[in-house]
């Protein structure tokens, strides 16, 4: 019981970490760098999603 407890905490530990260096430096999976410019339609007339970091 212990030992399952211990590695449950271990792997709550590096999530909260992750989320934690991820708010430190302003990293977002759905950042402006990997978007297209067009937003998936011809001549970026329609962009999903906000625009500012």
């Amino acid at each position: 019981m212990m030992m399952r407890l211990a590695i449950f905490l271990c792997w709550v530990a590096m999530i909260l970490a992750g989320a934690v260096g991820a708010s430190y430096y302003a990293w977002s999976p759905y950042s402006e760098e990997e978007r297209s410019s067009s937003g998936g339609r011809s001549g970026g007339a329609f962009v999903r999603g906000p625009t500012h970091k």
